[in-house]
């Protein structure tokens, strides 16, 4: 008896530090939200040019930097969702719906900054009645749109289970097939054409980058990270939950992130020879130094993931996870900022509400993503309870 109480006393214990843990988190994310919301409606009161560093010759700042990240993070859904219902890989069903509520926010934040960056917000919706078929723009925001609402398609099951609808999820559930083709073709469309809106602008962004194959190097890209953020938001989730993680969702994920990471690089690098652009990567000035710290964020994962010794190994499958959302983060950064080609010499430095408004939608995400793994069945009922054998319990 002693024993079975010391035992009880322990689980309770640690359960009431992930409790703590929790609030602290989302005490954090909520003030950040409190203060990116004071600081996008002064935005919207006062204008683009009171509040931000943003001219005539640095358009993009870093609300188009960061919309292009995260609409990549969110291809955990679409990339879940076509290796879970349309590659009938059903060992990875239980990272399937953190990473479409994932999805969901993420496109939710793209479209909120991008509300932000408008120079006329209160024209957002002008794209759905005047049609430029001929720009990319236009693939872009239809695509984005109806992905949207059926990324709320596919996390409606959950809410309705909360509710108790339970007829109501079922039937959503027999229609999920065709909806996941939906969305995976509706996503593809769209990972791709942001590469696309590169090739309007050759003179500005730097050769290392530019690419006739910038669609497909986004579109793997975008893979690669869906894997990754599938990986990693189905370890959160059973973090925040208490579930036992299975290990081997969380291992396969990410050597299938590994795996595409060294298919990325033999892209690249097979585009730079085919270009004539070999030589530059090694000229070791400004742009150069940035391909390389950005090949460093892809290369160095994919050794964690996938060397013998490390790819069993936990914290070593973590780090190179991160690491690799983080290579993809610069990537976009530097293909949005840092390498394209500044006129007059022009230089950018974020205002203090572009930080402070771009920390509050993201943070507001993640604060929805907290919530709704906490009180939504985020795991679906028959993997609630399933345990991997020998799997240790998530860190």
């Amino acid at each position: 008896m002693g024993l079975h109480a010391l035992s009880t006393q322990r689980a309770l214990s640690s359960n009431e530090r992930r409790e703590l843990t929790i609030k602290w988190i989302g005490g954090l994310l909520a003030l950040l939200v409190l203060l990116g919301g004071v600081a996008g409606l002064w935005r919207m009161a006062t204008g683009l040019g009171a509040t931000t560093a943003l001219t005539d010759d640095i358009p993009w700042g870093i609300w188009i930097g960061f919309d292009f990240s995260l609409i990549a993070f969110s291809g955990a859904a679409f990339t879940m969702a076509g290796v879970v219902y349309i590659l009938r890989r059903n060992t990875y069903q239980p990272a399937l719906r953190p990473a479409v509520l994932t999805g969901l926010l993420g496109y939710t934040a793209v479209l909120v900054l991008l509300v932000l960056d408008l120079g006329r917000p209160d024209r957002f919706y002008h794209f759905i009645l005047f049609w430029n078929a001929h720009s990319p723009l236009f693939e872009i925001c239809w695509c984005i749109l109806l992905y949207t609402v059926v990324l709320t398609v596919e996390v409606s099951p959950q809410v309705l289970e909360k509710l108790g609808h339970h007829k109501w999820a079922h039937r959503i559930h027999l229609a999920i097939v065709p909806v996941a083709i939906i969305a995976v073709t509706l996503s593809s469309l769209h990972q791709s054409t942001l590469g696309t809106l590169y090739l309007n602008m050759p003179h500005r962004l730097n050769a290392l980058w530019f690419t006739p194959i910038l669609p497909v190097l986004f579109l793997t890209s975008a893979v690669m990270t869906g894997l990754t953020m599938g990986a990693l938001g189905y370890r959160a989730a059973c973090a925040v939950t208490g579930q036992q993680m299975e290990r081997r969702v969380f291992a396969g994920l990410a050597r299938a992130a590994g795996w595409i990471a060294v298919f990325y690089l033999g892209i690249k690098v097979g585009d730079w020879i085919v270009r004539g652009q070999l030589p530059a990567l090694f000229a070791f000035d400004y742009y150069s130094k940035l391909m390389w710290a950005e090949l460093a964020l892809i290369v160095g994962p994919a050794l964690l993931l996938l060397l013998p010794k490390l790819r069993n190994d936990l914290r070593s499958q973590t780090a190179g996870l991160l690491l690799l959302a983080g290579g993809v983060l610069l990537n976009r950064f530097n293909a949005t900022l840092f390498a394209q080609v500044q006129p007059n010499g022009a230089i950018y430095t974020p205002a203090a509400a572009e930080w402070l408004s771009t920390l509050g939608v993201i943070a507001a995400a993640m604060l929805a993503w907290l919530l709704a793994v906490r009180f939504l069945t985020v795991f679906e009922p028959q993997k609630r309870h399933a345990k991997a054998e020998g799997a240790p319990k998530a860190s």
